[in-house]
């Protein structure tokens, strides 16, 4: 850890040479061990966050303060990972794992076919359509058997 008040032009040579260095290895590490002494203003540092995350803090004359990295230098101009998946146009979809995907609504687009390979669960006794008036299920294939029910509100009228 250097002490950036020094080294000054009344330095011993003996000292100076360990002072510059010491200097150096502030400026080639980003400061990863905190600077003593008159660290320059605007100078970035480098902080372990963890043993495997790290963040840049900036120098504004009286402490290091968090620095965010905009999304055209690689970063995301964020702080938090809600706003950050938020720049980057990253929807609720992108934290879901692929084994327990939830979609709760919305349209799937341009869709030709669609296979399922599982029950179709209704989750209460009501009327739910397979097509509507204007595009209606031509076809329907059952291995076991069709269960036609009879009796009162079982088929809507319209």
């Amino acid at each position: 850890m250097a002490n950036w008040s020094n080294p000054t032009i009344t330095t011993q040579y003996d000292v100076f040479v360990n002072e510059a260095k010491d200097r150096d290895v502030d400026s080639a590490t980003m400061f990863l061990n905190v600077p003593t002494g008159a660290v320059p203003v605007g100078a970035v540092m480098m902080a372990r966050v963890s043993p495997t995350a790290f963040t840049f803090r900036e120098f504004n004359g009286i402490g290091f303060g968090e620095k965010t990295l905009h999304m055209t230098g690689g970063g995301t101009s964020a702080t938090e990972p809600v706003a950050a998946r938020a720049n980057l146009g990253i929807g609720t979809m992108g934290v879901q794992n692929s084994n327990a995907v939830a979609i709760t609504g919305g349209t799937i687009y341009n869709l030709s076919g669609l296979s399922i390979s599982c029950s179709i669960v209704f989750n209460a006794n009501a009327a739910y359509d397979l097509g509507s008036n204007g595009s209606r299920v031509r076809r329907g294939y059952f291995s076991d058997a069709l269960v036609l029910p009879s009796g009162v509100d079982k088929f809507a009228t319209s």
